[in-house]
């Protein structure tokens, strides 16, 4: 066996990072092996080169591969030689979701237009991972493809197979098909990163890097149909009353859901999903959080329809813009209102045009009325629900009021204009099929308003420029948006702007600049919001009536530089002033950004930045009447050890000073957060996370006083927050989660002031009267969320959930108890309300 394949790697020269694929009319054993003699076939690449630490060295450890296809599937053989085999780091993790261990990955550019990829990882534990790249240098582990392959242990180190079906890759009908390929080993002890093909660390690029895979002839696209239908059922516990003050009596409400996922492929490059009553009761909660901003706060996408193949609805440039301005946000589908169904359609109409289509339906059943009613018991009967079919559930789950029924819609296509260059256009329209009063309409104006719900259109056109090489960059959007509906009489916003049916507003994001090379990288940025723009109806909006102007210059040894293996340091200027016809300064920034990777690969970071010359018109809401902050300084720093050691730990510590005018208060304040990563087993993970930290800021607005009067508090926000996530790895398709998270938090009052706008109309802290409002809204709250996941694949497309998890509130303090808020710690937690849910899932994909 060795002298056949040695004959094979010698049959041919390749060139560096050329790969040759031998058909094979035998497919291999898929066991990790490479001992089937159709692997002799195959010649053998082994032209790795040294991309980190040492950029362009040989590597430390040689490595060996092979490449077969047959009309189904492409088969990738690795053979990873190691000096020492009794230090190959096998650590288990969750599927897509291996730890810091030995592991290889085999990334298909099939399209050939060097901008995707599908990557495919195994460990040496045998865990698999997919990632989908896009934009060049952009990448989700959020895509999930059913493919197979394993690892196995070897006297000389380990070796991998992998079984990357072919209808998983778009490509084009041709009588010879020729894709970018790449393959890249990382060794963790070493922390060691060797490629097929040099990617150098300082290039703002990945795809267009990759090398070839040549010599497929005779290969023609598959169509892809494949059905995945579930069964879940649950039993929850709840509290029969809402009042936080009333955790008991319990009630059990029995529930069942069916539901299908779709999946079909309508040309080579271009592929549909539709879902119908999606459920997503195995995911992961959302972290708990105390937002004390005038802002919204974002939240990260977990549900796997909207996670997966979504790459083209993101904003281009996000990575580098900061922008805040994007047209679609997929957790406002489903937020309030069940998903009925929905649809998506992605994938390339030619060979540079990319599109993205996607429909969805939210829908919700209301409790009826009966006769039992006045008895105060629960209504337990089980009636069919036309607007929710394929929920079955007691009405005594349904709400009172159902969400209105809308349907989110999203386009987008993007052209490829130059090598790693792109042009896109998007339209995205939230549109109300109903409204909260039932059938018919009040035909008083107020009333009538009570009852109407606004959706939006928005469209933008976005740009993506970058020189060949991807240093250079020209990123940006210009969007507008419309609102549809609504309250006849407009909506205030914070901010005091009124936004009626019909109106309509602007906004758009630029970044440019050299983001490639070293050691001086630069950028220049603006961002506009007109008063009047909104994207929240389909996307997400941080806040509009601003313009931000800001500008970086960066220092990078992204290869090193001396003992260090990595440093950078930035220094960013930000100044933001209203849109509107005031044209107000709001706020002016300075950052100095500093990280390095240390020997022994650990890395520290800094952060130093101040804030000044502030106003704020959204603090005192619904009127735009601008209140002077107190400038705000901060230092935060951090450290971590080496990632690929068995105990890893990340610090990062903080201190801040508010500099306020009396009578207000200057302050200081710090918080830190600990992360502790165990790993004392392959099979085994503890990750822990103890936060705690403050809210600084000023004086904060309370009420509105009779004669122009204004009541404000000094607040001191205390929050502690512990998560737990444990994972047992039972088997690389075998494996129990469990997520845990204690939150508690207090936030004292005090001292009061009066104040009313001066003769500019602005506040100022200088003018603030103390007074005493006869109240103290002062409070302290604590929760717990707790879910534990059973996870059985017990066969690639086949998964088996079974779920438990618990929601549990404080019993809140009674009135007259406050120095319970002075206590940061939870009180009366488990005698507060609480929910427990037993759910159990089945998916099954069957391929047609």
């Amino acid at each position: 066996m060795t002298l056949l394949l040695s004959l094979a790697t010698a049959r041919a020269e390749q060139a560096h990072g050329t790969f040759e694929a031998i058909r094979t009319s035998v497919p291999p054993q898929l066991d990790g092996q490479l001992d089937d003699e159709v692997w002799a076939t195959a010649p053998s690449y082994t032209r790795f080169v040294q991309t980190f630490p040492q950029e362009g060295a040989e590597p430390t450890e040689r490595t060996e591969v092979r490449v077969l296809y047959d009309d189904q599937t492409l088969y990738v053989g690795i053979i990873n030689f190691d000096s020492q085999p009794q230090l190959v780091n096998r650590q288990l993790g969750r599927r897509g979701q291996p730890p810091e261990s030995d592991i290889v990955t085999v990334s298909i550019d099939s399209a050939h237009d060097r901008r995707t990829a599908y990557a495919f990882s195994v460990n040496a534990g045998g865990t698999l991972r997919d990632t989908l790249y896009f934009d060049d240098n952009k990448s989700s582990n959020d895509w999930d493809a059913i493919w197979d392959g394993r690892a196995a242990l070897r006297p000389d180190g380990w070796s991998v197979e992998l079984a990357i079906p072919l209808r998983l890759l778009r490509f084009p009908s041709a009588p010879i098909q020729d894709w970018g390929f790449a393959v890249r080993r990382e060794i963790a002890r070493k922390s060691e990163v060797i490629d097929s093909i040099l990617i150098p660390r300082n290039a703002n690029a990945f795809v267009s890097r990759f090398g070839n895979l040549a010599g497929m002839r005779g290969l023609e696209p598959h169509m892809d149909v494949e059905l995945t239908p579930y069964v879940a059922s649950r039993a929850s516990r709840r509290p029969l009353s809402s009042d936080p003050f009333l955790p008991k009596p319990r009630l059990w409400e029995p529930s069942a859901d069916v539901g299908l996922d779709v999946k079909l492929s309508l040309t080579s490059q271009l592929v549909l999903n539709a879902t119908i009553n999606p459920d997503f009761g195995q995911v992961e909660a959302d972290e708990l959080i105390l937002n004390l901003s005038t802002f919204e706060a974002f939240f990260p996408e977990k549900r796997p329809f909207f996670t997966q193949g979504m790459d083209i609805f993101q904003p281009a440039g996000a990575e580098i813009s900061d922008a805040s301005q994007m047209l679609f946000y997929s957790r406002r589908i489903g937020l309030d209102t069940p998903i009925l169904a929905a649809t998506k359609l992605t994938g390339a109409l030619t060979r540079n045009i990319q599109i993205g289509l996607l429909d969805a339906v939210v829908m919700d059943a209301s409790a009826p009325s009966h006769a039992g009613e006045d008895s105060g018991q629960p209504d337990s009967r089980y009636q069919f629900h036309p607007t929710r079919p394929f929920h079955f559930a007691p009405n005594s789950a349904l709400p009172l009021e159902p969400g209105v029924p809308q349907n989110f819609f999203m386009a987008i296509s993007r052209a490829t204009v130059a090598p790693g260059s792109t042009v896109g256009l998007s339209a995205g329209a939230a549109t109300p099929l109903g409204h909260r009063c039932g059938s018919v309409l009040p035909e008083d104006p107020g009333p009538r308003d009570d009852c109407l719900v606004a959706g939006g259109n928005a469209a933008a056109l976005d740009w993506n420029l970058r020189t060949q090489d991807g240093n250079w960059v020209f990123v940006g959007q210009l969007a507008g948006s419309q609102v549809v509906g609504g309250p006849e009489a407009g909506q205030l916003r914070r901010d005091g702007t009124l936004l009626r049916p019909g109106d309509t507003g602007l906004g758009t994001y630029m970044t440019a600049g050299l983001l490639g090379g070293d050691p001086l990288r630069f950028s220049v940025g603006y961002e506009y919001a007109s008063p009047r723009l909104e994207l929240n109806a389909t996307g997400f909006q941080t806040t509009q009536n601003q313009q931000t102007a800001k500008a970086t210059v960066e220092f990078v040894r992204p290869s090193g530089w001396g003992p260090l293996h990595t440093f950078s340091t930035s220094f960013n200027a930000y100044r933001d002033w209203t849109t509107d016809s005031r044209a107000l300064h709001v706020n002016d920034q300075l950052l100095l950004l500093t990280e390095a990777t240390l020997p022994g690969f650990h890395v520290a970071g800094f952060k130093i930045g101040a804030k000044f010359n502030r106003q704020d018109i959204r603090e005192i809401p619904l009127t735009g009447i601008p209140i002077e902050r107190p400038d705000y300084q901060y230092i935060t720093a951090w450290g971590e050890t080496n990632r690929n050691l068995p105990l890893a730990l990340r610090v990062d510590a903080y201190v801040n000073r508010l500099v306020a005018p009396a009578p207000t208060l200057s302050k200081h304040g710090q918080g830190a957060t600990l992360t502790t990563i165990w790993r004392p087993l392959p099979n085994l993970e503890t990750q822990l996370i103890a936060d705690f930290y403050g809210f600084l800021e000023g004086p904060r607005w309370l009420e509105t006083l009779p004669n122009g009067r204004y009541l404000f508090s000094e607040q001191e926000p205390l929050i502690l927050s512990l998560t737990l996530r444990q994972l047992l790895v039972l088997s690389p398709r075998l494996t129990l989660q469990l997520y845990a998270q204690l939150f508690s938090a207090t936030n004292r009052y005090g001292p009061f002031y009066e104040a009313t706008p001066g003769a500019d109309g602005r506040v100022h802290l200088a003018d603030f009267l103390p007074t005493e409002p006869g109240m103290d809204p002062s409070y302290h709250e604590a929760a717990l969320n707790m879910n534990m996941v059973l996870r059985w694949e017990y066969t690639p497309g086949a998964t088996l959930f079974l779920v438990y998890s618990r929601a549990q509130q404080e019993l809140p303090p009674q009135e007259g108890s406050a120095e319970l808020f002075h206590l940061l710690l939870p009180n009366r937690l488990f005698a507060g309300a609480s929910t427990d849910t037993l759910f159990v899932k089945w998916s099954h994909a069957w391929g047609l």
